[in-house]
């Protein structure tokens, strides 16, 4: 059951919120399609604006999501995603560039999915691919709540910075 995994690895991971509600045949079929990539510390493995259609669940090791913030090469970090998180579900919701780059913090081991053997799991495992779905919202809508957080946050300091110029 999955591809270059011991049993220790295989029950870790169902243990992650990801593979909850996975049968284990949805979870062999799953590990039986994905494409392991393996990333050393500091690797890149995508970049803000490339193209990409595939999604990443990460096995072991740490990710960080972090968008460009001028030209000088600063970043500003969006997300640090440890085993069992995923990301890249925008790339393959959507047809759209990439975000941010994704650089691994350590050395790190994903599970990498594209467009298309996204939809064959989800027809070939329905309730899986519902799960599955339903995990990719229940995340994006808490990254969403993070965001406007944030921009409320930069409001009420630009509120306060506006008062302050007045005087």
């Amino acid at each position: 059951m999955g591809r270059d995994m011991d049993r220790n690895e295989i029950e870790k991971l169902k243990g992650m919120p990801f593979f909850a509600g996975f049968s284990d045949k949805g979870f062999a079929k799953f590990f039986g399609t994905f494409n392991r990539v393996s990333l050393r510390r500091n690797e890149v493995l995508f970049r803000e604006g490339a193209e990409g259609d595939t999604f990443f669940v990460i096995l072991s090791g740490e990710v960080v999501i972090e968008k460009r913030t001028d030209r000088g090469g600063k970043f500003k970090r969006l997300a640090l995603l440890n085993a069992g998180d995923f990301f890249g579900e925008m790339a393959v919701l959507e047809t759209q560039p990439r975000f941010a780059q994704a650089r691994a913090v350590t050395d790190t081991e994903l599970a990498e999915l594209s467009r298309d053997l996204l939809l064959r799991f989800i027809k070939d495992c329905p309730e899986e691919g519902a799960g599955m779905l339903i995990e990719f919202l229940r995340v994006i809508l808490g990254r969403l709540r993070h965001t406007s957080n944030e921009l409320m946050t930069a409001h009420s300091f630009m509120e306060v910075l506006a008062k302050y110029k007045k005087r």
